[in-house]
């Protein structure tokens, strides 16, 4: 997928269509603006959906929610769990942007690529079995799982290990998008403005949710973190954000970017 230049609106034609005719040029340009849109699309519904069907699987069964998202591996969701993540690399993976400005390092291609790597790692690589993923002592346990292929190879320890560090990736990458990447370009036009205060504000609430996590686990209070499902909110919270910034990229929540510009208006 070719990337377009920061100062160049997706409403436009694309540089790769120049030499064309205009008529060529112009349908081109229509559906590489269609399929970046597609792609920002799929990122954000996907984002949505985990922690939307995790919280609905809840009410059917005793425990309600697990200790966090990343716990739902050792649940009958898991395919759900493992299949989401696999499809939010495939897209990150594929999503080039913006073509990088000379000496810029955080192009949209290295952080997506980031991004996409980190999901995997966090896919693949589970927590252990046990105070993280299981409910509260009298409550229904998920079925036991074999161990997986890293499990067995590697250490569980050393693979909850690169759980976090797969986890502190595509999280990180996906507020470095938020507060560096989508902000980028010209701001004049009052929907772009509206739509940097989204982006920041996602930004901000992912690494508060980061900070959020990283606070309980040096603090001590896992166990009554666990407890109160407090990881599971904070990575719920974190996601909607992570949807939100992407669907706001991909113009399909508008009317959000339209209310906002009324009321700085």
């Amino acid at each position: 997928m070719s990337g377009f230049s920061h100062d160049q609106n997706l409403s436009g034609d694309p540089d790769a269509g120049d030499s064309a005719p205009p008529e060529a040029a112009q349908r081109a340009g229509n559906d590489l603006v269609q399929s970046f849109l597609a792609v920002r699309r799929g990122l954000g519904l996907l984002g949505y959906v985990l922690p939307i069907a995790l919280i609905f699987y809840g009410l059917f069964v005793p425990q309600w929610a697990l200790a966090s998202i990343s716990a739902y591996f050792y649940s009958p969701m898991r395919e759900l769990f493992v299949g989401t993540l696999c499809a939010q690399a495939v897209f990150l993976w594929n999503y080039e942007g913006y073509r990088p400005n000379a000496g810029e390092f955080l192009s949209d291609k290295a952080v997506s690529r980031i991004a996409s790597f980190g999901a995997l790692v966090v896919a693949f690589a589970p927590l252990q079995p046990g105070i993280k993923t299981a409910p509260p002592a009298g409550e229904a346990l998920a079925p036991p799982f074999e161990p997986t292929f890293l499990q067995t190879i590697i250490s569980p320890v050393y693979v909850e290990m690169m759980h976090g560090a797969g986890a502190a990736l595509f999280f990180g990458a996906l507020a470095v998008y938020c507060l560096v990447n989508f902000v980028r370009g010209d701001d004049s036009r009052p929907t772009k403005k509206a739509e940097n205060r989204i982006y920041r504000c996602c930004g901000w609430i992912i690494v508060g949710c980061m900070a959020g996590y990283a606070a309980l686990k040096l603090s001590g209070f896992e166990e009554t973190a666990t407890r109160m499902r407090a990881v599971f909110w904070l990575e719920c919270i974190a996601c909607a954000a992570f949807a939100t910034s992407w669907a706001v990229k991909g113009e399909a929540l508008r009317p959000l970017v339209r209310s906002m510009v009324a009321k700085s208006d």
